[in-house]
């Protein structure tokens, strides 16, 4: 015990030692990393930020910013954290122009920023942070760890040799225990002494029993003492057999007929000559054992084959069609209008409709053929064909069964069925690539007007382009493959940029530019919509905060929200976090949803619109007059904006009956006090109908195509160039002053549209 214990001390005060050295130095230098980085890149990101706010000052004024050193100083004040920082803009000769009153202590983490006018450097910014608060938690971490460090060294160089102890003495009350867990035992214990009778023979010889083989397998006590062979009618002579020469483990199930029971004996060697027998009673579980065997193999429900057994058939099916050189056939059905049952009438009608649904199937297959339920309201038949067109009666056959209504709690209820058909050879050798492509042509066969069909290699094409661009899909959220561009909305009577509109797009390192109408409709039948939804409403949020903070005069950022991300989605939540995390105020923000997604769930979609309402957000209606334009939900719901589907502008100058169309949409919304957008306006005249119509705002490409946040920033910086402006004598405006536009040449108070940048 000396020795393994010195051994033990050795190996433990190493590993003490080197736990020790971790627990010290690893987290505070993990801190000191961690804090660093983090410094570094928010003194990257402060710095480009002032930088451009410098470089915004020297834009706009080219020689004299130099001088304006109070307004520069201001400038270097603002920052986004309570964080001490200096800010110091030195000239490209190293002299100091203006610099923030900010004390640091050293040392100090600096990075330089050049500060651009029309593409050439003219000065460089400066901004540095204090190491000192970093350094001092460092070594209050490395103090701590230091301590922790010492605790777990004494506590690792004593805790195992106290286990070696206890070790012993758990040993020791392990042999006192020894006798106590023998006798309750719940199984059958007999220990045996091995006696020779030949040279070739030994005998058993009962030495002892526990009270379970008494009670429970008949043993009694003056059996002890008895050969095997004289126990209990020599039931237990295989016992002897098994064990001569062969001093291995031995196992035996035994069936005791007159009591009707089955146990298993376990023998086994002890040394000594001793053998011991554990005798465990099996009854029960044998019966429990034929009833899983029999619902692994059928379906609880319908007593139809499952799956696991429906796969072990299929494989001898095809072994019999590749032997005798025909065809199988695999159907796969799944049945139309179960899943609305099932949740008005309950799942116990559902389950009557499942069984009557079998025993139709039942009586209607061959007997050679297999009949199977997968689970739900899914069914399998396997029958072998003598040519295809076979395949195509036993499935119009099959629906012919399943057709006629179904009476369900005195309720007359029609269910249908859709079937997916595979051929064996030719769409698959393995039963699950038959049952596969058999799904996959019955999802196909879910069209309209198709009750079943036929597999082929295009389905699957489909089917995994689907899965790729899915899959793509959630990767490009990953690895922010998605940006954002906008289009600028018009003011039909000033020409000004009133608003943008934010329009998701996909840049694909695969694919490279993917539109939204490859990928939307598939984000909203898979739930990707949601995540994506609320990315480009962050976004667009943060985008609107940056450009004012960047000069820039405020204007409506319009964002588009699906049916999918307004129904499933808790819509105001997001809202409320993209306006608390950006700052910006939700006055500026527009959602935009479509006709059908407000009339899926009236009351919940006037609460959450209500809750927007509350939130001063404003609310459109996209592509109005395409879906179930009713004047109801502009009268009930709080809507502020309705946009003229591009359908009705596109012929709006050429046919009458889409100027009808859209005059009267633009006089409902007049008369209702809504604001009117038209989208999809392309050339002039279209522009000039609208506009004396009395749209209010106008968008499309004869103004402005969709645009980088580069290039809508610079049509922004150009238009307030192009403005002129003049003391407010008639009216004081936003901004204090009043802007003069084009107008109607003979004043008569008509707005004439803004040509196009």
């Amino acid at each position: 015990m000396i020795r393994h214990s010195q051994s033990i001390r050795r190996s433990t005060t190493l590993t003490a030692g080197i736990l020790a050295t971790v627990l010290t130095v690893v987290p505070a230098a993990i801190y000191f990393v961690m804090a660093f980085s983090h410094m570094t890149g928010v003194i990257e990101t402060e710095g480009e930020i002032n930088a451009r706010v410098v470089g915004a000052l020297v834009v706009a004024n080219p020689k004299m910013w130099e001088f304006e050193e109070l307004r520069l100083k201001e400038l270097l004040s603002r920052r986004s954290t309570d964080t001490a920082e200096k800010r110091v803009l030195y000239n490209l000769k190293g002299q100091v122009i203006a610099e923030s009153l900010d004390k640091v202590l050293p040392p100090l983490l600096s990075r330089s920023f050049p500060v651009h006018d029309a593409g050439h450097r003219v000065a460089n910014l400066v901004v540095s942070r204090s190491l000192a608060p970093t350094l001092m938690v460092t070594a209050l971490l490395f103090c701590l760890g230091a301590l922790a460090a010492g605790f777990a060294f004494f506590r690792l160089r004593t805790v195992p040799l106290r286990a070696v102890e206890s070790a012993y003495r758990s040993l020791k009350q392990s042999e006192e225990k020894y006798r106590s867990v023998y006798e309750s035992l719940n199984e059958g214990l007999a220990l045996f002494r091995s006696v020779p009778v030949s040279d070739t023979e030994t005998d058993l010889v009962l030495m002892d029993i526990n009270p379970a083989a008494v009670s429970v397998f008949g043993f009694e006590r003056d059996d002890i003492g008895k050969g095997i062979l004289d126990l209990q009618g020599g039931l237990f002579a295989p016992v002897r057999e098994a064990l001569q020469g062969t001093p291995a483990e031995v196992i035996l199930e035994l069936a005791q007929e007159a009591a009707g029971r089955v146990f298993i004996v376990n023998a086994f060697p002890m040394g000594d000559g001793m053998v011991a027998t554990l005798l465990e009673d099996v009854t029960e579980k044998k019966r429990s054992a034929e009833q899983l065997e029999n619902l692994a193999y059928y379906d609880s429900l319908t007593g139809l084959l499952n799956r696991r057994m429906l796969l072990d058939r299929m494989e001898h099916t095809i072994g019999s069609a590749q032997r005798d050189g025909i065809k199988m056939a695999t159907l796969f059905f799944d049945l139309n209008g179960f899943k609305p049952i099932n949740d008005t009438m309950g799942h116990e009608a559902g389950d009557q409709i499942l069984i009557e649904v079998a025993r139709r199937l039942k009586s209607s297959v061959r007997k050679k053929d297999t009949l199977a339920r997968l689970g739900g309201d899914e069914f399998v038949v396997v029958a072998t064909l003598d040519t295809e067109d076979n395949a195509s009666c036993i499935a119009q056959n099959l629906l012919r069964k399943l057709n006629p209504v179904y009476e369900v709690g005195g309720r007359e209820v029609y269910v249908g069925a859709s079937i997916g058909i595979s051929v064996y050879p030719g769409d698959g050798t393995t039963p699950e690539t038959l049952l596969k492509n058999a799904d996959i042509a019955m999802y196909n066969a879910k069209k309209p007007g198709v009750e079943f069909c036929f597999y082929s290699a295009q389905m699957n094409q489909k089917l995994q382009e689907r899965t790729r661009l899915e899959s793509d899909l959630w990767r490009a959220l990953e690895r922010e493959e998605f940006f954002l561009e906008y289009q600028p909305i018009m003011d039909a009577r000033t020409g000004r940029v009133a608003a943008v509109e934010a329009l998701v797009r996909w840049m694909s390192p695969e694919r490279g530019r993917v539109m939204p109408d490859s990928f939307i409709p598939l984000a909203e039948a898979t739930g990707i919509i949601v995540p994506l939804g609320e990315w480009v409403l962050k976004t667009a949020c943060t985008k609107l905060r940056q450009w004012l903070d960047a000069g820039c005069l405020p204007i409506r950022m319009s964002v588009n929200v699906s049916g999918c991300h307004f129904m499933r989605s808790e819509l105001c939540r997001m809202v409320e976090e993209a306006a608390e995390q950006s700052g910006v105020d939700l006055a500026l923000l527009e959602l935009e949803l479509t006709e059908t997604c407000l009339i899926k769930d009236v009351e919940e979609t006037a609460a959450k619109l209500w809750h927007l309402k509350g939130l001063n957000v404003s609310i459109g209606i996209d592509d109005f007059g395409t879906g179930y334009s009713s004047l109801q939900y502009l009268k009930n719901f709080p809507i502020d904006h309705l946009k003229i589907d591009r359908a009705f502008i596109k012929n709006v100058c050429d046919l009458p009956d889409q100027r009808a169309i859209v005059d009267a949409i633009i006089g409902i919304a007049k008369a209702m006090e809504l604001h009117v957008i038209a989208e999809g306006v392309e050339t002039l005249d279209q522009a000039e109908y609208l506009a004396h119509r009395g749209c209010d705002e106008l968008q499309g490409y004869y103004y402005h195509r969709p645009l980088s946040e580069e290039r809508l920033l610079e049509v922004l910086r150009e238009e307030r160039e192009r403005l002129q402006l003049v003391p407010d004598t008639a009216g004081v405006g936003e901004a204090g002053v009043r802007e003069t536009h084009t107008g109607d040449a003979a004043g008569d108070g008509a707005p004439v549209p803004v040509q196009p940048v």
